[in-house]
C-alpha cells in the first residue's frame, strides 16, 4: 500500500486549512468565545497577513516575532499568530515546524469545533509524515470519532498501525472499514484489502490470509490473487477428483500457469471420462507455449493424440449412452454422460444429465458430481442456479471449500 506523499500531504493540509486563514473578527461558532486582536499587536499582524499573502515568508516571520515579543499582546493575538505560523510552514513544506503551532491551535479556546476536526486530521497526517505513528493514530481516531471527513484519513490510520508493527490492530481497523464499505454497497479498494492481507501474513495466520484473499478475489478478481488463494489447496492431500476440480477452478480464473499443471489436468480429465476436456486443456497448453523442452513437447503431444482418439470414439456415442443411462438403476451413468458433455463444452446438456443423475441417486461420489453440476450451470450462463447448487455441496470439506470459491467466482464474473 502506497504511503501518502509529502507533496500530496502538504497540499491536503493547506486545502483543509484554507478558510481558517483570516484575522478579521467573526461570529463565534457555538460556544466558542469571540476574540479580538489587540491594538498593540494589530499592526504587526496586519503586516504579517500582507506578507503571507505575497508569500514573503521571511517578512512574515519578522512581523510575527514582534507579536511574540510584545508584552501587551493577548491570547487571541497568539491564536492568530499560530494560524499564520502553521500556514506558512505548510506552504513551505516545513512540516516538522508546523506541529507546534498546530498543537497550540488545537488547544486554543478560540478554535471552533468544526475547525478542531480539521486540525485533528491535519495532525494525523503530519505525525504520520514524521513517522510518529502513535500520534498519527491518536489524532486520526479522534478525528474519526468527531465525524471529520477525509477520504485518505482511514488509510493513514491503517498504515500507521501497520508501520508501527501492530498487525492485530491493523487487521481489526481495516476489517471495520471494509465491513462498513460493503454494508454501504461500496467496493473496498484493492490497496486497503492488501493491507489487511499483509497484516495476516505478518501474523502467519493462514485462516486470516484466506479471508482477505477471498475479499480480494470477490472485488478485484486478479489471477495472482486467485493463485495465492488456491496455493493452500494444492498443498493439501487431494484425491484425483479433488485435484482435477482445483485445476478446473485455476483454469477458470487464469491461475493455471505451468505446462506441468496443464499436462496433469489433462491426464486427470482423461481418467475421469472427460476426453474432450483433456484435448481442450492440452491444446491451450500448446497454444500458450507452455511445453518448452523437446521431451515435454513429445510427451504431451502423445497424450494429446491419445485424448483425441478417445474423444473421436466417445463423442459420437454419447447420445445413445445417454438414452441407456436414463434406464439405469442409479444415476451414476447419467452423471458420466454429463461429464462427457462437459468436456466437449456442451454445458446445458451436461447440466441436465448430471442433475438427472443426482436426482436418481448415485452409488458413489455425489458430492463431486454436485460440484461439477454447479460449474456446468455457471458455464451455461445460469449463475443463479449455479450459486444455489454450489451452496448445496456438503459432506466433504475440500469440495465445500471449492464450492464456496466458485460462488465467489460466479458473483464476480
Amino acid at each position: 500500500m502506497k504511503k501518502v506523499s509529502k507533496l500530496a500531504l502538504a497540499a491536503l493540509v493547506a486545502a483543509i486549512l484554507g478558510s481558517t486563514m483570516t484575522m478579521a473578527d467573526e461570529a463565534p461558532a457555538g460556544g466558542t468565545p469571540k476574540g479580538q486582536v489587540s491594538s498593540a499587536a494589530g499592526p504587526a499582524l496586519q503586516a504579517a497577513q500582507k506578507a503571507f499573502n505575497a508569500k514573503k515568508f521571511d517578512e512574515m516571520f519578522a512581523e510575527l516575532d514582534k507579536v511574540k515579543n510584545n508584552p501587551k499582546k493577548n491570547d487571541y493575538d497568539d491564536f492568530v499568530m499560530n494560524q499564520f505560523l502553521y500556514s506558512a510552514y505548510v506552504a513551505q513544506n516545513k512540516l516538522p515546524l508546523a506541529l507546534a503551532p498546530l498543537e497550540a491551535l488545537m488547544g486554543s479556546k478560540y478554535t471552533p469545533p468544526e475547525e478542531q476536526k480539521k486540525h485533528y486530521v491535519q495532525a494525523a497526517f503530519l505525525y504520520y509524515q514524521m513517522q510518529n505513528y502513535d500520534k498519527a493514530i491518536e489524532f486520526g481516531n479522534k478525528a474519526m470519532k468527531e465525524g471529520a471527513t477525509s477520504a485518505q484519513l482511514p488509510n493513514v490510520i491503517a498504515q500507521a498501525y501497520y508501520l508501527k508493527g501492530d498487525y492485530k490492530s491493523t487487521d481489526r481497523f481495516v476489517r471495520g472499514l471494509v465491513d462498513e464499505q460493503i454494508k454501504a454497497g461500496q467496493s473496498p479498494v484493492d490497496e486497503l484489502l492488501q493491507l489487511g492481507l499483509s497484516s495476516q501474513v505478518k501474523l502467519n495466520d493462514d485462516a486470516g490470509m484466506a479471508r482477505w484473499l477471498e475479499l480480494l478475489v470477490a472485488y478485484h478478481p486478479k489471477p495472482e490473487y486467485w493463485q495465492n488463494l488456491l496455493d493452500n489447496m494444492y498443498r493439501t492431500k487431494l484425491t484425483d477428483r479433488q485435484l482435477l476440480q482445483v485445476y478446473r477452478l485455476s483454469a477458470e480464473v487464469g491461475a493455471l500457469n505451468r505446462g506441468s499443471e496443464y499436462a496433469e489436468m489433462a491426464q486427470l480429465a482423461l481418467d475421469a471420462g472427460s476426453p474432450g476436456e483433456a484435448v481442450a486443456t492440452l491444446t491451450k497448453g500448446f497454444a500458450a507455449n507452455l511445453f518448452t523442452t523437446p521431451a515435454d513437447k513429445n510427451r504431451n503431444q502423445h497424450l494429446l493424440d491419445s485424448a483425441k482418439k478417445v474423444a473421436a470414439t466417445d463423442q459420437p456415442t454419447l447420445a445413445k449412452t445417454e438414452a441407456d443411462a436414463a434406464n439405469a438403476a442409479t444415476g451414476d451413468h447419467l452423471v458420466g454422460v454429463g461429464i462427457g458433455y462437459f468436456g466437449y463444452g456442451d454445458y446445458e446438456r451436461a447440466s441436465k444429465d448430471i442433475a438427472a443423475g443426482l436426482a436418481k441417486g448415485m452409488s458413489k461420489d455425489s458430492t463431486d458430481a454436485r460440484l461439477l453440476l454447479g460449474i456446468a450451470q455457471f458455464k451455461a450462463g445460469d449463475k443463479e442456479a449455479a450459486v444455489k447448487t454450489f451452496k448445496s455441496v456438503k459432506g466433504d470439506p475440500t469440495s465445500e471449500r471449492l464450492a464456496a470459491l466458485w460462488v465467489l467466482r460466479t458473483k464476480s464474473s
